[in-house]
C-alpha cells in the first residue's frame, strides 16, 4: 500500500515566481521555470548541508522546470540530484527516458546534461544533491539510470526511500559527525540502488560487464601506491591494450580514473569530522598517494584549494553544537 511520508508543511509565507527562480538557481543550477496554473505561483524551500551533501525540502504549485542545452553550455555543473516525491506527482525526463514519480518514489538526474521536470499540481518533495564523484561511476554509466523511477514498493525501495526521508527529517537535530555518517550511509544505499538497476543491463553486455568488474578491482586496490594498468589487466586476464580500449570507449583513461577516484576519496575523508584527528598525509597515503608534495599539487590542481584549505573550509562545528539548517526566504527549516 502506497503512503506519503509524514512531513509537516513548511512554515512562513510562500514566495512568488520571480524570487523562486532566483533562489532555486542559487541553490542548484541555472534553470528555466514556468508556472502551469493561472493562479499566482507559490513556493517554499528549506535547506540543510552536511559537508558536500545538501538536503532540500521543497513545496510549490504547478510548474515546468528545465535545464536546457543553452543553460548547460552557459555553466558547467558537477551536481547530481536525487528527487524523493512526498506528495503530488512528478515527471522527470533525461537521456531519452521519462520517469513518473508518485509519492514515495525516487529518481536520479545529472545537472551536467539537459533535463526537464514537470509538476501538474501542487507538490512536495525532497531533493538531495552531491558531487558526481560520490557515486564512483563514469558519467556514461550513470546516464543509463537517470530518469528511472525507483518505486517505494520495490524490495530496495522499501529500505532506501524511507531512509532518505528519515535523513532529511533528522539532520537538523544531529551533531556534525553523526550527520555525516548518516549522509554517507544514504549515498551508499543510493549506490546500491543504482548498481542494482545497472546490473540488469550489464549482464546482457559483456563489454559493460568487464568495465564494471574492472571498476570494482580498481576501487579495491586504490590503496596500493603501485597500482598500474598492467596490474589491473593481469587481474582480468586481458592485455593492457584491451584495458585502455575499454576505458577509451567511455572517453576516460585508466590513469585518470585511478587519480580521480583517489582524490575523491581523500576529499571525502578530509571533510569527515570523524577523521579530524588523522593527518592529511596519513589520509592521502591510505588512498595510495604517498608523496605529500605530489599529492598536494594534484589536489590543488583539481579542487583549486590546498588540502589544508579544503579541510578547514569544510570543517563542521564541534559535536556539542547541533547542525543548523540554512533556511531560504521565510522557510523555517526541516523538522
Amino acid at each position: 500500500m502506497r503512503s506519503t511520508f509524514d512531513f509537516p508543511p513548511l512554515d512562513g509565507e510562500p514566495i512568488g515566481i520571480a524570487e523562486w527562480r532566483r533562489q532555486v538557481t542559487a541553490s542548484f543550477v541555472a534553470l528555466d521555470i514556468h508556472p502551469l496554473s493561472e493562479e499566482p505561483f507559490q513556493g517554499r524551500i528549506a535547506r540543510t548541508d552536511v559537508g558536500q551533501v545538501s538536503v532540500f525540502r521543497i513545496e510549490h504549485t504547478a510548474c515546468i522546470v528545465a535545464r536546457t542545452p543553452k543553460l548547460v553550455r552557459r555553466g558547467a555543473s558537477d551536481l547530481i540530484k536525487v528527487s524523493l516525491q512526498l506528495s503530488g506527482d512528478e515527471v522527470i525526463e533525461q537521456d531519452g527516458r521519462v520517469a513518473l514519480l508518485h509519492p514515495g518514489d525516487i529518481a536520479i538526474y545529472d545537472t551536467s546534461r539537459p533535463y526537464t521536470l514537470r509538476f501538474d499540481g501542487t507538490t512536495s518533495l525532497l531533493v538531495l544533491t552531491f558531487p558526481h564523484g560520490y557515486l564512483d561511476l563514469p558519467r556514461e554509466e550513470l546516464a543509463a539510470v537517470t530518469a528511472t523511477a525507483f518505486p517505494l514498493e520495490s524490495p530496495l525501495g522499501r529500505v532506501v526511500n524511507p531512509f532518505l526521508a528519515g535523513l532529511a527529517g533528522s539532520l537538523e537535530e544531529l551533531p556534525g559527525s553523526n550527520g555525516q555518517r548518516l549522509a554517507r550511509t544514504a549515498l551508499d544505499l543510493l549506490m546500491t540502488l543504482v548498481s542494482s538497476e545497472l546490473q540488469q543491463g550489464v549482464q546482457q553486455d559483456p563489454k559493460r560487464q568487464l568495465l564494471h568488474e574492472i571498476l570494482g578491482t580498481i576501487d579495491r586496490m586504490l590503496g596500493d601506491p603501485d597500482l598500474s594498468p598492467a596490474q589491473i589487466a593481469k587481474a582480468h586476464f586481458i592485455s593492457t591494450r584491451h584495458l585502455h580500449a575499454v576505458f577509451a570507449e567511455r572517453g576516460i583513461t585508466v590513469a585518470g580514473w585511478i587519480r580521480e577516484r583517489r582524490l575523491e576519496h581523500i576529499r571525502r575523508d578530509l571533510a569527515d569530522a570523524t577523521l579530524h584527528d588523522q593527518t592529511i598525509a596519513a589520509i592521502a597515503s591510505r588512498w595510495g598517494l604517498v608523496n605529500p608534495a605530489h599529492f598536494s599539487r594534484l589536489f590543488r590542481a583539481t579542487f583549486e584549494q590546498s588540502p589544508s584549505e579544503y579541510r578547514q573550509a569544510t570543517a563542521l562545528e564541534p559535536e556539542a553544537e547541533p547542525l543548523g539548517a540554512r533556511a531560504l526566504a521565510t522557510a523555517s527549516g526541516l523538522r
